[in-house]
């Protein structure tokens, strides 16, 4: 029989996966649909445009670094809450927006909401609720954004050419407050406040809830800390930027807008499909295996976007597909290799820096595709520079590994 105690975990799971629906899906996934049309509408050029992205970056730098203290000082519910009614603000603001100051500033707003209401209280949320399961159940939540990314790119696009940009980001802003009552309703801090224990899968009631102890490996290093925080850093432009420019790159390349957003839902399903998997793999076959798994598939999927020039719709299909597998590299990995490389002490340190640098990696090289299509004529050229930033960050998480030793297989 499912008992309170069993449950509840899994409903404040399903909490952050609303959250994460919200914030990251909505917030950050799904605006490639609206690119396009903004672009159009206010008659940006592509550098410009490139500037919105790159303000939400700016203010992630800011975002990520506040967000434990927000979490800490007033509560990971308060500030998943908080997120939430200001992600709902930020549609409410960029559907009156005519300016490009004006969608700035609804940018800055975005990315608050976006660091409060993210994978830091979502990671931080789930330590305190799973004792097994953990990385499964990061994934599972986390995966609430490819959900996003797959249901609503063809409604948010009927609704764009029906009845025009502001009308769709009103109704999605009354989406998110419809939303904000289900995560104030499922998510509580930890399972303390509601007199329960965390989730043991295997658990006997009749022992002691201690929890399991992650001790830090040896072998890291200022150097090795220098690459771990390098290969962070070098994964934000190929993963925040390029799933931000996947529409516009299909679109520039010649490809029908109804084609586009599916390609956009592929990458959403395929998101949601790997961030499951990831979490689950990372549970059986440990950090380490699973990371180099992850990489492997991120690699063929920029292969794959720059050969969006060639027209081919299964070839576009495939790359899309791929790069959603690979998208956990850019938040569900950062709690991972923060446990593996640091263990339970240095946790949150590096699950900070790690989304810190994470942003900061956006934030310099957010201008850069709008400034190389402006010049080469499309995007591609921004994918092959993607590609081999990728392929730097793997080698750089090798050697990580291989000095600690850390993330092999679970006992």
């Amino acid at each position: 029989m499912f008992s309170r105690q069993s449950v509840r975990p899994w409903l404040v799971c399903l909490g952050g996966a609303i959250m994460l629906f919200s914030v990251m899906g909505l917030g950050s996934n799904v605006y490639s649909v609206y690119q396009p049309y903004i672009i159009a509408q206010n008659h940006f050029t592509n550098t410009q445009a490139a500037w919105i992205i790159t303000t939400r970056s700016l203010f992630i730098v800011l975002g990520m670094l506040t967000a434990e203290q927000v979490c800490t000082r007033f509560g990971i519910r308060r500030a998943a809450t908080a997120s939430m009614l200001l992600l709902a603000l930020s549609r409410f603001l960029f559907g009156m927006a005519s300016t490009l100051p004006a969608c700035l500033g609804a940018a800055a707003v975005t990315v608050i909401a976006y660091s409060w209401g993210g994978m830091i209280p979502l990671s931080l949320l789930i330590n305190n609720w799973f004792q097994d399961r953990n990385a499964f159940a990061l994934g599972a939540a986390s995966a609430g954004s490819g959900l996003a990314t797959i249901a609503l790119p063809g409604p948010l696009t009927w609704i764009i050419q029906t009845q025009g940009v502001t009308a769709a980001f009103w109704w999605e802003g009354t989406f998110v407050l419809l939303l904000t009552l289900l995560v104030l309703i499922l998510v509580r801090d930890s399972p303390a406040h509601l007199g329960l224990r965390p989730y043991r899968q295997h658990g006997n009631p009749a022992q002691p809830d201690s929890p399991i102890s992650h001790s830090a490996p040896g072998g890291m290093t200022s150097l090795y800390w220098g690459l771990y925080l390098t290969a962070v850093f070098l994964t934000g432009a190929p993963t925040g930027i390029g799933i931000s420019n996947v529409g516009v790159l299909y679109r520039t390349e010649g490809f029908a807008p109804g084609t586009v957003a599916a390609l956009v839902s592929c990458v959403g399903l395929a998101l949601m499909v790997g961030k499951v998997l990831y979490g689950e793999l990372a549970d059986r076959l440990g950090g380490r295996l699973s990371t180099y798994l992850l990489y492997v598939v991120a690699l063929l999927a920029y292969v794959l976007l720059c050969l969006a020039p060639n027209g081919s719709v299964p070839t576009a299909f495939a790359a899309a597909a791929a790069f959603g597998l690979a998208l956990p590299l850019s938040n569900v990995s950062y709690s991972i290799w923060a446990r593996d490389f640091l263990g339970d002490a240095g946790f949150a340190k590096g699950l900070k820096w790690s989304q810190t640098l994470y942003a900061l990696g956006i934030v310099v090289f957010g201008p850069v595709p709008g400034w190389m299509a402006d010049r080469a004529g499309g995007y591609v050229s921004s994918y092959i520079l993607f590609l081999v930033m990728m392929a730097v960050s793997f080698l750089f998480i090798v050697l990580v590994y291989r000095r600690t030793k850390s993330g092999g297989r679970p006992g």
